[in-house]
């Protein structure tokens, strides 16, 4: 079943940060899209609730340098 968050991430800073975020979408199965914007500070992440989890995807994320602070469902 397809869900969507919205995570609030510290670290956004530039065009390159929101390309390395997205890029989730080519390296996590169970992601449908993903949408970054370093105005915002926030990513919003469609994905498959039976394929990944929250915390997976949250686990990616600090991987590539930046920290969930929030989610919203």
């Amino acid at each position: 079943m397809a869900a969507r968050i919205t995570l609030k991430i510290k670290g956004i800073e530039c065009p390159n940060c929101v390309m390395k975020l997205e890029s989730i979408e080519d390296r996590l199965v169970g992601i449908r899209r993903a949408e970054a914007s370093y105005h915002k500070g926030q990513m919003v992440v469609e994905y498959e609730e039976g394929q990944i989890t929250v915390e997976q995807i949250k686990a990616e994320i600090h991987r590539l340098g930046f920290e969930v602070v929030s989610l919203k469902d």
